[in-house]
């Protein structure tokens, strides 16, 4: 019996998905087909990776007040996890303003901090997403 339960242990993951990953996936499934994609965007489907996510050119997801865990870097590395071959690189400078990009799975995403723990909106983090333009 404990060898059955230890076998079992050992072919579960050991870590579980992120729970930003399946709406990502969506998302970068869609980017392959134009007609699916504008299917998804016009849909009630927004992506869960702030507290705010909405339709936009694209998609635009905003929190304020942020977590000590939750930064430009700490998001770029989840959504980078969530897709295979992506790529984060740091984004334009900006005065004030901490900037990364991922691309990936057919999308593009521009992450913005700014704000700090002693504003009075806390740090605040944008994502916008949209596909990767076409070459």
């Amino acid at each position: 019996m404990h060898l059955l339960v230890g076998m079992a242990l050992l072919a579960a993951p050991m870590v579980q998905d992120d729970p930003i990953c399946a709406d990502l996936r969506r998302l970068s499934a869609a980017t392959a087909d134009p007609v699916a994609y504008k299917a998804l965007y016009r849909s009630d489907f927004t992506p869960r990776l702030l507290r705010g996510c909405y339709r936009s050119d694209g998609y635009f997801c905003h929190q304020s007040m942020l977590p000590p865990e939750i930064t430009h870097e700490t998001m770029a590395q989840r959504i980078a996890a969530c897709l295979p071959g992506a790529v984060v690189a740091p984004g334009e400078p900006w005065p004030g303003l901490k900037r990364s990009v991922v691309t990936g799975g057919g999308l593009v995403f521009k992450l913005e901090e700014s704000g700090s723990e002693r504003a009075h909106v806390g740090r605040i983090l944008h994502i916008e997403i949209g596909p990767k333009p076409k070459l």
